[in-house]
């Protein structure tokens, strides 16, 4: 990983993002992904920036927003940092919300962070158990819609994936996460620690398992994940567990149907 630069660097951990955590339709449009999954989350209903293409940007956001309204959705654009200002501006003019929820894309290299040995947890490859879908449901407070949408979701991951989940003394599950392996890169999602079972270490253990297991079972050289800039608490974790390298930045633009 060391050999690769920014600029391929962010390449790869897109894919591996967006092969990650997929959508249930897309549509790609002169370089624009439309991803669309029944509004359940906003990376998987939202359109993203693959490349520059040729079209006139209205005539692009204008197609976008056709898309969103006949599935009658709002049409929410991903804009990485790095893109041309000229999209911002022209969502400014037709009526698009201010930025949601920046997000910060991280990375983490194997053989610049040795990683810890893994703590014992519940381990399935695959597709998740029915304890774990149900826990992240209650921990999510995911309606009874979200939750449907949230297994196709997972019943539409094409690449090696595990979901693992730490118990708490008591037994029960008390940390959740899941990760995708796409060219040597696992993607980490869905980290989740009950309320009840914080400060103990479980959410360090969840993610130390997904690693260990993307690695050893998978041969994965380095994993990325997404965090919301201003959690603190959780960009501290990812950093003491290696994940020292932001490689781009991210944040929403809404306009409602």
């Amino acid at each position: 990983m060391n050999s690769l630069s920014d600029a391929q660097l962010a390449k790869r951990v897109e894919e591996a993002c967006l092969n990650g955590w997929p959508s249930l339709r897309d549509v790609v449009f002169d370089g624009w992904l439309i991803r669309l999954a029944d509004g359940y989350t906003r990376r998987t209903n939202s359109v993203n920036l693959l490349s520059a293409g040729t079209l006139p940007l209205d005539h692009k956001i204008r197609y976008c927003e056709t898309v969103f309204a006949a599935h009658g959705q709002p049409t929410i654009f991903c804009i990485p940092a790095h893109a041309d200002p000229a999209l911002s501006h022209a969502l400014d003019r037709r009526g698009y919300g201010p930025p949601e929820d920046e997000s910060c894309v991280l990375f983490m290299d194997f053989s610049e962070a040795p990683l810890e040995p893994a703590a014992d947890a519940v381990l399935e490859e695959g597709f998740p158990g029915e304890a774990w879908l149900n826990t992240l449901a209650r921990l999510h407070g995911q309606s009874e819609a979200a939750q449907i949408t949230h297994r196709r979701i997972l019943e539409s991951l094409s690449v090696p994936a595990v979901f693992a989940a730490v118990r708490s003394n008591d037994g029960r599950l008390g940390a959740l996460a899941y990760g995708a392996v796409h060219d040597g890169l696992v993607c980490v999602n869905s980290v989740v620690t009950d309320p009840a079972f914080r400060r103990q270490g479980l959410g360090r253990k969840v993610v130390l398992a997904v690693l260990a297991w993307a690695k050893e079972r998978q041969g994965a050289a380095g994993a990325c994940l997404a965090v919301v800039a201003d959690n603190a608490p959780a960009r501290a974790l990812y950093r003491d567990l290696g994940f020292d390298r932001e490689v781009y930045r991210y944040h929403y633009r809404r306009r409602e149907v």
